[in-house]
């Protein structure tokens, strides 16, 4: 069944309950209807466009908007998924889309060593294969990083992108949409207000539960802050999010789907690029499988690399682009030696740390049932935003510091929901076992604790020359130990909260996880932590820097215009260029820079207006 239109809700003081449950349903189709994807293109073999763009994710999406801009550019744009589904949309749905057709399911070789507690020993790296790309897949939040993330970048010799430039193109992206930031004339001038990508705050409604958590926070020295986007964004609050009146804004949502029915732009769906062509060290093309059948496509000006963090550098290298001896290893002609393609992989790792409590309870199955129908209605409750919530807090190892070290998210895991029993089953049995004791008739928040500015560095290799195999993901968490002493004093720090006016008031307690490496170790001893942190680690899915643009190809992959070394007519434009990473999670730095990118083109053709 269809229905073409919105039904037009009732005004009755008391309308039946079969139309009130018609009126659900119409609202549901219409929540379903919402979004116009691009058309799957047809092409020819050997067709030719001025631009071929690798991957519809973040900055891929953007890229097609603005290069599509310039009416006499011919753009196609190719993506190895296809439409996000209506769970997309749905901020509360996100989890049911990991380890789906949806998610590329990387996972992180298991180097014996760290993660241990994690079942298999290695980490799963959500990444999204869908229009919108991880933008589909993520919690969301709209993190601008700080001006001193920027600065480094600029100081290491990238001169195109000076925080004040960088600012300039998150304005560009932005229109802040939440009302009662934008009274707030401070706040107010940190956004852009005439952008594709509307910024608000979730729509959720358990706000006495946050007062109270931000309350400890403040309690700990974590004083609340209106925006976290602020110049200095120490401090705890509540994290803008790209999404408004319930539902997900993604840059496939946000930039693509108005870009859809521009005559210059070609939308290939479910379409996975193999091989960059060349013509000696010129890129032409593309070598791309669609539906079993091998297409080579011509790109006049550019080829543009907008796969990720990891799947950029393993087009690279399956093209020839990447470290010689590599290349050589899996039976790859080399074009470029380029030694830098696909390392200096980082993260922010990530440690769940547990907090049990009294409180809170889950709500019930039918106030539940009644919320995800109400949802229809007005776009709030439990489905408005994702399972992480938005609460969090930015501190620093220095109270006076004014650059985060840390970054706490709060998970709550409300008494007999059930995802105590999920969270648990990620672990070993051993651990498993521990958390579902510890959290046995009782509630549980998770507080993942990242390391912002991580000094360990992993890498990405090939596992073969075969492009459908997957690329070998060597995180190397905690491989340098300053990493692993910052995390021990951000888990100290961030305890303090249990002994808080609120957590104390509900029962709140830690607990020993039995994990045989750290049962000699003594309960909440630096060195008990140090155990937990390697054996529990993961990441909270924030990979970049695998194609790091610099000055050089022997520290590099880009240049500060995002151009491949050694190779003409190539560009990478996504989150794998960023020389490090910034601080908090990655999409608005990636929106920025798609934003910067392709202004950057266009100067280099005169086209820039």
């Amino acid at each position: 069944m269809h229905f073409k239109e919105c039904m037009t809700p009732s005004t009755g003081a008391a309308p039946s309950t079969f139309f009130s449950a018609v009126q659900f349903v119409m609202s549901a189709q219409c929540l379903i209807q919402t979004r116009d994807w691009p058309e799957d293109a047809e092409l020819q073999d050997f067709e030719e466009f001025d631009f071929i763009i690798v991957g519809a994710g973040t900055a891929g999406s953007i890229l097609a908007n603005r290069l599509t801009e310039i009416k006499d550019w011919k753009v196609l744009l190719v993506e190895a998924g296809g439409d996000p589904p209506i769970e997309s949309d749905i901020p509360g749905l996100t989890n049911s889309l990991y380890d789906s057709k949806f998610d590329w399911k990387y996972t992180t070789v298991n180097n014996g060593l760290t993660s241990q507690a994690n079942k298999g020993g290695n980490i799963k790296w959500p990444r999204g294969k869908m229009l919108g790309g991880s933008s589909s897949i993520n919690v969301m939040a709209y993190v601008k990083g700080h001006p001193k993330d920027f600065q480094s970048w600029y100081d290491e010799g990238n001169k195109e992108w000076h925080p004040d430039i960088v600012n300039k193109y998150y304005h560009k992206a932005e229109s802040l949409q939440d009302h009662m930031l934008r009274k707030n004339p401070a706040i107010q001038n940190e956004y852009g207000h005439h952008g594709p990508l509307f910024i608000n705050t979730y729509n959720i409604t358990n706000t006495t539960l946050i007062d109270e958590i931000l309350t400890s926070f403040d309690e700990i020295g974590m004083k609340p802050v209106e925006d976290l986007n602020t110049v200095n964004n120490m401090g705890s609050g509540r994290l803008r999010v790209t999404a408004t009146d319930g539902k997900r804004i993604s840059s496939a949502t946000a930039y693509l789907n108005p870009a859809r029915n521009r005559k210059n732009l070609k939308v290939a769906k479910k379409s996975y690029v193999t091989k960059i062509l060349f013509n000696g060290k010129t890129a032409t093309g593309i070598e791309m499988d669609r539906k079993g059948h091998k297409y080579k496509l011509k790109a006049k000006l550019e080829v543009i690399i907008s796969a990720g963090t990891i799947n950029t550098p393993q087009l690279l290298m399956l093209s020839g682009v990447g470290p010689k001896k590599h290349l050589e290893e899996i039976n790859i002609p080399t074009v470029v030696d380029s030694p830098m393609v696909g390392q200096n992989l980082h993260d922010h790792t990530s440690i769940p740390t547990l907090i049990f409590a009294d409180e809170p309870e889950a709500m019930d199955e039918t106030t539940k049932d009644m919320e995800s129908i109400k949802y229809l209605y007005d776009r709030k409750g439990y489905l408005a935003y994702h399972p992480y919530q938005d609460l969090t807090a930015f501190y620093s190892a220095d109270p006076d510091s004014t650059y985060p070290d840390f970054q706490a998210l709060v998970v709550f895991h409300y008494k007999h929901d059930g995802s105590i029993k999920k969270f648990a089953s990620e672990y070993v049995k051993s651990v498993e076992n521990s958390v579902l004791k510890l959290g046995k008739n009782r509630a549980m928040f998770q507080v993942r604790i990242s390391i912002l500015h991580p000094y360990s560095r992993g890498n990405i290799s090939l596992s073969s020359n075969n492009p459908y195999d997957h690329p070998l993901i060597y995180y190397n968490s905690f491989s340098d130990d300053r990493d692993l002493d910052a995390t021990v004093t951000a888990i100290k720090m961030l305890l303090k909260i249990v002994d808080t006016k609120f957590f104390k008031s509900i029962g709140a307690t830690t607990g020993r996880l039995k994990l045989r490496a750290c049962d000699g170790y003594e309960f909440n001893s630096d060195a008990y932590f140090r155990c937990i942190a390697v054996n529990m680690a993961s990441t909270i899915y924030h990979p970049v820097s695998t194609a790091k643009m610099g000055r050089d190809i022997s520290s590099s992959v880009v240049s500060s215009r995002l151009k491949v070394h050694g190779i003409d007519h190539l560009r990478v434009i996504d989150a794998s260029v960023m020389p490090s990473i910034t601080s908090g999670n990655i999409n608005a730095p990636t929106v920025m820079i798609a934003e910067r990118a392709a202004d950057l083109i266009k100067e280099d053709y005169n086209k820039l207006r």
